[in-house]
């Protein structure tokens, strides 16, 4: 049987770039493509490896595809502790295994036939394609269902976050709602905005932004446009379209704060790159939350 090293460097690249992403998905860790393809290409060049070197048995051994799984978990999502880790591990090997059983399942159906040895699949003749395309739409239609099945079982009390928020030297901390129905971003920067409410934000204002929300002169957009041109924090504001909340064609007040904290203590950390969206009513009947999260913001 023949080999093509370049395709079956390829196409292990492509599946553990796959695994990975789903990893990530899963465990709600929030990784860069970069760190993506840098796991997927030391996993493919493994499987390269103990091809190129079939004396060296140690390499088939459990341990070292232990080893290998987590340098692979280091690389690519560098958790600091120790319980995220194994939680980052736990979930890569149940994504590889979902991932291996659609490739099994489907080499079952092969004609043309196929086997498994240390731990890589061999297929013959021309179904390579065949075999990772339809392994990825299953693996799909297997993840699409499983987090739908995973979201509609968590309880509304579980998606609670807590938030911080830096502007201007000051923050304040409050309880967050994930909100998998706020896809809102600011339209000139296309950066995510979190919908936060004004009583929550009212300390961390300028004056004269407060002032617009304590005289209910948020939809004056003259009055507003003339407030904020004026502001020294002018380069930090935003007007955000939206058309939810209760309202069509509505504006929000955003403003692009130092940076906001998600998460709890384990496993909190910083995101830059986010608006926060002032709302001049309440978000929760019961003042659960003082603000939505859109859901990429946590995942």
């Amino acid at each position: 049987m023949e080999i093509y090293l370049d395709i079956l460097l390829l196409e292990n690249l492509v599946i553990n770039y796959l695994i990975l992403y789903v990893t990530a998905r899963f465990s709600r860790v929030r990784v860069s493509t970069l760190r993506l393809f840098a796991g997927a290409i030391v996993g493919a060049l493994y499987v390269i490896f103990i091809i190129l070197q079939p004396g060296m048995k140690v390499y088939y051994t459990a341990f070292a595809k232990i080893l290998l799984s987590v340098f692979i978990i280091a690389i690519t999502f560098s958790p600091r502790k120790v319980l995220p880790f194994l939680k980052t591990l736990v979930i890569f090997y149940i994504s590889t295994f979902i991932f291996a059983g659609a490739a099994l399942a489907f080499l079952y159906f092969n004609q043309q036939g196929g086997f498994v040895r240390n731990g890589i699949i061999y297929v013959f003749g021309q179904s390579k394609g065949s075999l990772m395309f339809f392994g990825i739409v299953t693996v799909g239609i297997i993840v699409k269902i499983f987090m739908e099945v995973i979201q509609s079982r968590i309880n509304k009390d579980k998606l609670l976050i807590p938030v911080k928020i830096a502007f201007d030297n000051r923050i304040i901390g409050l309880p967050a709602l994930v909100d998998t129905g706020n896809s809102l971003r600011d339209p000139l920067t296309n950066i995510p905005v979190m919908v936060v409410e004004f009583k929550a934000l009212e300390e961390l204002l300028p004056s004269e932004i407060r002032s617009i929300f304590e005289n209910s002169k948020e939809d004056d957009l003259n009055c507003v446009t003339a407030t904020i041109s004026t502001s020294r924090w002018f380069s930090r504001f935003r007007l955000i379209p939206f058309s939810s909340l209760g309202k069509e064609n509505g504006m929000l007040i955003g403003f692009k704060p130092d940076f906001i904290e998600v998460g709890e203590e384990e496993e909190k950390r910083d995101i830059k790159n986010v608006i926060v969206g002032i709302y001049n009513r309440s978000l929760s009947g019961n003042d659960k939350y003082k603000a939505l999260l859109g859901p990429e913001l946590v995942a």
